[in-house]
């Protein structure tokens, strides 16, 4: 009676799925209009963002160099952000750029995606349950979730990037690419998981215990295409084409993930039917949002001193340096060569130069290396005034023996930034 009773029920799940298949073949397809639109808007909304980028862009940077750093440090500092952003940070700019697109069309399009997600999956999976749409406000809580978790990881990379080795920084560019590809691929996973109840933490470990290497392989067939093309587009092709069609190819990446993310979770689905009843374990959600709070805090540390720094050092950065060298007063000790060098500031911020805010450091062929001791008074917005910069070196064994030409040899001055768990930053105030 058993063995007759479980092939009635298999003979009664085929005829349930050949109905299925009947009704879902009779029914129209929507599924193309609706990637069609969904390319169309994520166009829309990408072209606008970039667009606008590229027109204000150059601007945007004029005007931070005009207002921020003074013209006599304006060639150095140009050439230091050219050089950063389109050499040493290449990789990582490239990835975060195509991330913050992800993110960009998953914050404003989600309703759109989750459209496209549920026409999918009722006509090419109609057997599977009829899910309720989760409320509007949910998707978009999840996609901010979603964002900010991409966002503190990238983060994580660039302050790898910016140690000063090599080593870190191609940890941080590989990093980044790993990101990229993860973003890709759980952005346009989540719908499906969401219309079951799941939030992001929970899809996260759904992915990685029952689908680490499909999950990856479809992160990597949608956003692989829009990488080596950025490696491989002639340079001789006009910027607003190549944008084009890189942005065209990493949209309908998207389009096509958000299809092969419900082919996932419905195999999963098939294979498990219980798997999206389970909830995470408690240890996996509590060290998933422990590691968010840690990385944010690292993170906010990190970048808040740069703020903080930009903001503190805007006057510093405005005033006008010049180094009174026929002035300098130099004596031996022993062996050591105390130095007083004067230096005429003249204050051209919106606000008095406390000079005890400087930290200025000395580099030079072996005589002077070290930390200076700055002596003066506050100086007021539009007044000139000297301060003296006091510092004490020890001199080496080659420097006793011809010590003219040690004090003749070149030196500099350099402003030190120190920022909180990273390698300290110097900037030129006079050679």
């Amino acid at each position: 009676m058993g063995p007759m009773k479980r092939l009635g029920r298999k003979a009664q799940k085929k005829t349930q799925t050949k109905s299925y298949k009947q009704i879902s073949e009779m029914e129209p397809k929507l599924t193309k209009y609706w990637f069609v639109i969904y390319v169309l808007a994520a166009l829309l909304i990408l072209g606008g963002f970039l667009n606008l980028g590229i027109h204000l862009g150059p601007k945007l940077e004029i005007w931070l160099l005009a207002k921020l750093v003074p013209e006599v440090w304006h060639s150095a500092v140009d050439d230091l952000i050219h050089r950063l952003f389109f050499e040493e940070f290449r990789t990582f700019l490239v990835t975060t750029g195509f991330g913050l697109g992800i993110i960009i069309v998953g914050m404003t399009l989600f309703p759109l995606k989750e459209k496209l997600s549920t026409i999918y999956e009722l006509e090419r999976f109609p057997e599977l349950k009829k899910q309720r749409h989760p409320p509007l406000w949910r998707q978009g809580l999840e996609e901010v979730k979603l964002a900010f978790l991409y966002l503190l990881l990238q983060g994580m990379s660039l302050f790898l990037a910016v140690q000063g080795y090599p080593f870190l920084a191609a940890l941080g560019a590989t990093l980044s690419i790993a990101y990229l590809v993860t973003a890709m691929a759980l952005d346009h996973c989540s719908p499906f998981f969401q219309r079951r109840n799941h939030k992001i933490h929970g899809i996260i470990w759904i992915l990685l215990r029952h689908a680490p290497l499909r999950t990856t392989l479809l992160g990597l067939i949608c956003i692989g295409p829009v990488i080596i093309l950025e490696r491989h587009l002639s340079a001789s092709l006009e910027p607003t084409a190549a944008i084009a069609i890189l942005v065209f190819t990493e949209v309908l990446g998207m389009a096509c993930a958000t299809l092969l993310g419900c082919h996932l979770g419905s195999a999963l689905l098939k294979k498990e039917t219980t798997l999206f009843s389970q909830h995470p374990p408690k240890l996996w959600t509590f060290s998933y949002r422990i590691t968010v709070c840690i990385l944010a805090v690292w993170l906010g540390v990190f970048f808040s001193w740069w703020g903080n720094g930009i903001y503190t050092h805007y006057q510093i950065m405005r005033c006008q340096y010049q180094p009174l060298w026929k002035k300098t007063k130099f004596k031996v000790r022993g062996t050591k060569a105390l130095i007083s060098l004067p230096l005429r500031i003249q204050n051209e911020s919106s606000k008095p130069l406390d000079v005890g805010k400087l930290k200025i450091g000395m580099e030079g062929e072996g005589i002077l290396d070290g930390e200076v001791l700055l002596a003066g008074s506050s100086i007021q917005t539009g007044e000139t005034s000297i301060v003296l910069l006091n510092f004490e070196a020890q001199l080496t064994e080659e420097a006793l023996s011809d010590l003219p030409r040690f004090l003749k040899a070149k030196y500099s001055a350099h402003l030190k930034f120190e920022p909180p768990l990273s390698t300290p930053i110097t900037l030129e105030l006079f050679p």
